[in-house]
């Protein structure tokens, strides 16, 4: 196994709470966040929505969040390298722009990063709804290769018309609100949030827990849908855990990607199951409580994991009901005990996109 990255710094900003102590109280108790936004018709759809985030007239909701972000920041040491994972940046500024204006979204995004945390070198991670957890990846390699002694990961997407409306013409939109693994479900949901990882293979003593192994694959089985034998997500999961050097029934827990659509809770619990077998471990998809945060998704399961990990105690599933085939020994409406201080967290995006990432709590 190649050297832990050191996890120094977590925090994020979500539907369930402005702070991780203010989500933590959420999740627990199985809320599920979601509201109609004033900021553009949804035509009767809920989102997770950050409540207080105000705008001023024609300034984009993903700089004031980011803003109000990287205002808690820490002090970040030199040769600090920013990977800022995003969806579809600062959407809002092209629903804003004139028509024969097109704004770069994604690139007024990371040059609003680059100015609020004065930072030099970046890059940009846009890979569909996987972007949070690739971009850790790349800065866990950056790390390892010496091309940095710290790295910032900042995982945001806002909610918007376009991608509401997109999501809605593919029927993969939920009337309600979503089930994650439940017998019933019938879509997902959208949301909004922040999350910040600061990265180093230094200071091991004062972690808040290390990342011990992460990988991606790109199964091309569709444009929008995923892999229906699960077999592409369940071959990456087993190479991620050996890389880990750690046995499934290791595990406390899985963070996985939950959506509440058909295909893919479906898809994901077939790759689960080849994995894990008769030894399932508890399973848990933030998205019924916050919704699909998209690019800021990865971050926010890592940031929100680490404190899981620390109080031994995964999460109800929010809005779970009848579990659905498969899912029976995975997921609970009530919270579980954690085995071990391991976790697997999951990402999956269009396009075929896997990502699995092992993580280890730090000291409680």
């Amino acid at each position: 196994m190649d050297r832990p990255v050191n996890i120094l710094y977590a925090d994020g900003i979500s539907a369930a709470g402005a702070t991780i102590d203010e989500a933590l109280v959420s999740f627990y108790a199985g809320r599920q966040c979601f509201a109609e936004p004033s900021h553009f018709d949804s035509h009767g759809l809920k989102l997770g929505l950050i409540p207080d985030l105000q705008t001023a007239p024609g300034q984009s909701r993903a700089f004031a969040l980011l803003e109000r972000l990287c205002q808690r920041l820490p002090p970040l040491p030199p040769q600090t390298r920013l990977f800022l994972a995003t969806t579809v940046g600062a959407i809002d500024c092209l629903e804003q722009a004139p028509p024969d204006d097109e704004p770069d979204c994604t690139g007024l995004l990371l040059d609003e990063a680059r100015r609020l945390t004065n930072l030099d070198w970046a890059t940009l991670v846009a890979a569909a709804c996987a972007s949070g957890q690739t971009a850790t990846a790349m800065a866990m390699r950056s790390l390892r290769l010496g091309h940095c002694t710290h790295a910032l990961i900042l995982g945001l997407d806002v909610t918007s018309a376009f991608v509401t409306g997109g999501f809605a013409s593919l029927r993969a939109y939920t009337k309600d609100r979503p089930r994650p693994y439940d017998r019933d479900r019938n879509g997902l949901g959208l949301g909004e949030g922040v999350g910040a990882l600061l990265l180093s293979l230094e200071h091991g003593d004062n972690a808040l827990g290390r990342l011990l192994a992460a990988r991606e694959s790109c199964d091309a089985s569709h444009i929008t849908a995923p892999d229906s034998t699960g077999i592409p997500l369940g071959t990456l999961i087993s190479k991620t855990l050996q890389e880990a050097e750690t046995e499934p029934s290791a595990l406390g827990a899985v963070i996985g990607h939950g959506t509440g659509t058909l295909h893919n809770d479906a898809s994901e619990l077939a790759a689960l199951r080849r994995v894990f077998g008769d030894l399932p471990r508890p399973l848990l998809s933030i998205k019924g409580n916050i919704g699909h945060t998209l690019g800021a998704t990865g971050v926010l399961q890592i940031a929100y994991g680490l404190s899981f990990l620390r109080r031994g105690l995964l999460p109800p599933q929010a809005g779970l009901q009848v579990p659905a085939e498969g899912a029976e020994h995975f997921v609970s409406s009530q919270s579980k005990p954690l085995a071990s201080n391991l976790l697997l967290t999951l990402n999956v995006g269009f396009g075929g996109l896997n990502s699995a990432i092992v993580l280890e709590g730090g000291k409680p």
